[in-house]
């Protein structure tokens, strides 16, 4: 008995044992792929603050210096040309502002998908565990 009840276990522990190491293999899996999501979050979290920074301080003093720009260029010709001065310096900003509004558009488009990495990789195990179960099946 002890013989057939030895054989018997052998083969479930060896089961069980394999089991144990699928999911542990599983949750390693589970374990990088969480890794590569928080350091391409907090990546994507430092480059978004940076670029809001930069571009707000940048932003601010290129507007305090082009209306600066704009009411010397208005208070020199008061006397003589101010109506046109005036709406050559409402043109010229507006021009600005368009081509900042494009350039920040093509920026936008030209970035990667965010979290492109862990998403590649998920999507690599995904077809790795279809492939496996297709050919045990």
């Amino acid at each position: 008995m002890e013989n057939s009840t030895g054989s018997t276990v052998g083969p479930i522990s060896r089961l069980l044992r394999s089991l144990g190491n699928v999911l542990a293999s599983l949750v390693d899996v589970g374990q990088t792929r969480l890794e590569l999501l928080t350091l391409e979050l907090q990546a994507e979290v430092r480059r978004a603050a940076s670029l809001l920074a930069i571009g707000f301080f940048t932003l601010f003093f290129a507007g305090m210096g082009c209306l600066l720009a704009g009411l010397s260029l208005i208070f020199a010709f008061w006397d003589s040309q101010r109506i046109l001065v005036s709406v050559l310096v409402t043109a010229f900003f507006f021009l600005l502002a368009s081509l900042g509004a494009w350039k920040l558009s093509s920026q936008v488009r030209r970035n990667p998908p965010m979290l492109g990495d862990t998403l590649g990789e998920l999507r690599k195990d995904r077809d790795r565990l279809r492939g496996r179960t297709g050919n045990g099946a």
